[in-house]
């Protein structure tokens, strides 16, 4: 989609503000930089009027006092990476886009009490690389996702890692807020001095920090973030169902082995197709490009790059012998329906040295795929699981997102925004239940096939109960038609959602208008909320469906 030339602008006295309050370098105006700030990968596209980049909480404020003294939309970001779902737009053309990146201290590491102090500016690359450094025997969790995200911005909108961490809000503890008003406050019950701001999630009195979670209440400008301690032991483990008969037996074992807590991992579960898009791109296969892959297709593929129906990622964490018993556990309960194989980081070393040594030589590159029953593109993924488990950030997965792009995808610069490619993430959340789980997929496939898309789904174990049905849209953003049945597509899958009783863990710009749909008075609390808390409406105004008009 074009976006359109640049008609929105500030008036000159508050740009003259803002450059007095933060440093002239630090407010972009000019076309190509607007621009910049204004990609994205979903087909929903603005042009914001200014980008801003404040440096501590009482730049923050000062931008939010002048967006209200001009009554301009305000749309905060800590790291304005998230592809798929909005990344740094706004609803409208024309708003002030404020960008936390600046804000990337970490303030404080408490060891014993395994928790973190950081700001919204720090990135999953930046965390790893500062406790590795300083020999911390802690491990962050990350997401599979670009490696310089946002730890809290990822958290703030309720994301999901790896590691038995990996539920990122539920993990953040003691937050500093910047209210629309421009006030600075600290949830747990004191503005300084309070001790357990940071390991006593909730406080006293009603529990706040909720509220400024995939909202427009607030701005966060540090939180602590709880921390795991190195365990003594770690295997990841991959697990390949090469028979989708078994899928339901596969489903009830896994919720067993959850809800007794064998797996406390964030476990991912993929399909083919997944896999099939970090290895390969549609326009360097000999199949169809236009439409969905045949099923032919798609049997063809699994068989040249040696991958299963379904494939899923975990790991296991404790004392030597907790792990062995987990393992034990996981082999009894999976063994029968597909290959289970356990990876520690010895066996990663041996791999990478396999894969340096096979990538030379052709006859060893044969003898390893033959043995291990696999191609080298598989196996060159195994080390980049493996890491994410234990809190190792990999950029190695966002390439699944050019497998429509008519170029050739970079392999260590992959930004799809930048690139101009087409990818909408679909998030739904459902009981974790074969009978839920499988009807709905069906009916997901579908109204991917109709629409003439491959069908991207993984399933990410977001506590023993919920499952995350994740799934990709990718599209051609070169294509009009294309991008019109992208954007069909994904409010098609609202719409099944939704008759079957179930909603998005996180939701995207797109649907944010469809939110509270089945949930009006809902709608009208939030919007009560923002009412009292934002009056002048300045804060990203619509987010999440929000604006603070009772007529909504």
């Amino acid at each position: 989609m074009t976006l359109p030339e640049q008609t929105h602008t500030l008036p000159d006295a508050m740009i003259d503000q803002l450059r007095a309050a933060i440093g002239a370098e630090h407010v972009l105006t000019s076309a190509p930089e607007l621009e910049r700030y204004s990609r994205c990968t979903i087909p929903w596209q603005s042009l914001c009027a200014a980008v801003v980049f404040p440096d501590n909480a009482e730049e923050v404020a000062r931008i939010v006092h002048i967006a209200r003294q001009f009554k301009i939309p305000l749309w905060p970001f800590s790291g304005g990476i998230n592809q798929g779902y909005g990344a740094t737009l706004a609803p409208e053309h024309g708003a002030l886009v404020m960008l936390l990146t600046r804000m990337n201290r970490i303030l404080e590491v408490n060891e014993k009490l395994a928790y973190a102090v950081i700001e919204p500016g720090v990135t999953y690359l930046q965390f790893n690389t500062y406790l590795k450094e300083h020999g911390y025997k802690l491990w962050m969790d990350c997401t599979d996702g670009p490696t310089n995200g946002s730890v809290i911005g990822n958290a703030l909108d309720r994301g999901i890692g790896e590691t038995p961490y990996g539920d990122h809000f539920g993990n953040l503890c003691g937050l500093e807020v910047v209210l629309p008003t421009g006030e600075r406050i600290r949830t747990g019950g004191a503005l300084q001095g309070l001790k357990t701001w940071h390991t006593h999630k909730w406080g006293i009195g009603p529990y706040m920090e909720g509220m400024f979670t995939q909202s427009n209440l607030g701005i966060v400008t540090q939180a602590g973030i709880w921390l795991m301690p190195e365990p003594e032991a770690y295997n990841s483990f991959v697990y390949e169902v090469h028979d989708e008969r078994h899928v339901p037996q596969v489903f009830d074992a896994f919720l067993d082995l959850a809800l007794k807590g064998v797996i406390t991992a964030k476990m991912h579960m993929i399909n083919d197709f997944v896999t099939l898009t970090l290895l390969t791109q549609r326009s360097e296969e000999k199949v169809t490009q236009k439409g969905s892959l045949t099923k032919e297709d798609l049997a063809d593929l699994r068989r040249k790059y040696r991958i299963a129906e379904w494939s899923c990622a975990g790991g296991v964490y404790g004392t030597r012998a907790q792990v062995r018993i987990q393992r034990a556990l996981l082999r009894k309960a999976l063994g029968r329906y597909g290959k289970l194989i356990f990876l520690s980081d010895a066996r990663v070393g041996y791999l990478k040295l396999l894969l340096s040594w096979a990538r030379r030589w052709p006859w060893l590159r044969r003898a390893s795929e033959a043995i291990l029953g696999t191609t080298l593109h598989v196996m060159e993924a195994a080390p980049h699981v493996h890491g994410i488990l234990q809190g190792i950030p990999s950029h190695h997965f966002v390439k699944h997102a050019y497998y429509r792009y008519r170029g050739l995808r970079p392999e260590l610069d992959a930004n799809p925004a930048r690139d101009h490619v087409g990818l909408i993430w679909f998030a739904p959340i459902l009981p974790f239940t074969k009978e839920d789980v499988l009807p709905f997929l069906d009916a997901c496939r579908e109204r991917f096939v109709e629409q003439g898309f491959d069908f991207w789904i993984a399933q990410l174990l977001m506590n023993p109960r919920s499952i995350i049905c994740l799934m990709s849209i990718i599209y051609d953003k070169e294509d009009a038609a294309e991008v019109e049945r992208a954007n069909q597509l994904y409010n098609d899958l609202i719409t099944v959602m939704q008759t079957q009783g179930y909603q998005q863990y996180r939701c995207g710009l797109g649907g944010w208008g469809r939110v509270f749909e089945l949930s009006p008075e809902l709608l009208d609390l939030n919007n009560r909320f923002k009412a009292a808390l934002d009056p002048d409406n300045i804060l990203a105004p619509g987010r999440y469906g929000i604006s603070g008009s009772r007529d909504a």
